[in-house]
């Protein structure tokens, strides 16, 4: 599969987690351990961490002196535990296909993080990828998306942001992005402010259509 984008749409920015990789229970036991080595409620801890950045989520929960090192430790535990069987596979066949002059990845992810996953998935580094330590301020708001259009040359409205949260579709449709929400890690229900919502095997079909 080739697939080349229309003009209007010139971008491609993929989330990470939930949409390249299914890195849930991965998440959910690097999540877990941490709770508990830290006498921490795990269901507590994993309420809120999806779609956010794990220095926000380590200081929530006391960890300010040292965010920084104890987010590193953390996601080096998650990212341990991914998989190549943990590819979302309609996905990565489209990043794939696309140009890579016009693909980005926006994650909430650090960047050690970011780079481990790809490389478990086999694809290659995109030509941008703004990770949870480039912004300020993570999904939802829209900092990453506009850095990743900026980075790589494009209007937030010439881009598609594929997306599995509300928080990330949240950040990309305040960029001025079109977003395309995938039932992945949430249900269809969840994801009513994407202006489409599908399975990933339904990707092809929405991608054909756009290019007509």
């Amino acid at each position: 599969m080739t697939v080349v984008l229309p003009p209007s749409v010139t971008t491609v920015l993929f989330d990470m987690d939930g949409v390249l990789i299914d890195s849930s229970i991965a998440v959910v036991e690097g999540y877990s351990a941490w709770a508990m080595e830290n006498d921490l409620d795990p269901d507590e801890v994993l309420s809120i961490v999806h779609g956010r950045r794990t220095i926000e989520v380590v200081i929530e929960f006391g960890f300010s002196d040292d965010a920084e090192t104890e987010a590193d430790r953390l996601e080096r535990s998650i990212a341990e535990r991914a998989t190549i069987e943990n590819a979302i596979e309609a996905t990565c066949e489209l990043y794939r296909a696309l140009d890579p002059a016009r693909v980005g990845v926006a994650t909430s992810a650090r960047r050690e993080t970011a780079l481990s996953n790809l490389e478990v998935l086999g694809l290659e580094r995109p030509r941008v990828l703004v990770n949870g330590q480039d912004v300020e301020a993570g999904k939802p708001s829209p900092d990453p998306y506009l850095l990743a259009a900026k980075l790589i040359g494009a209007r937030p409205e010439e881009c598609v942001v594929i997306e599995d949260a509300p928080a990330g579709i949240l950040a990309g449709k305040a960029a001025g992005c079109h977003v395309i929400a995938l039932v992945t890690t949430h249900e269809a229900d969840e994801l009513g402010h994407a202006d489409q919502v599908i399975e990933p095997g339904q990707l092809q079909e929405v991608f054909e259509r756009l290019i007509r």
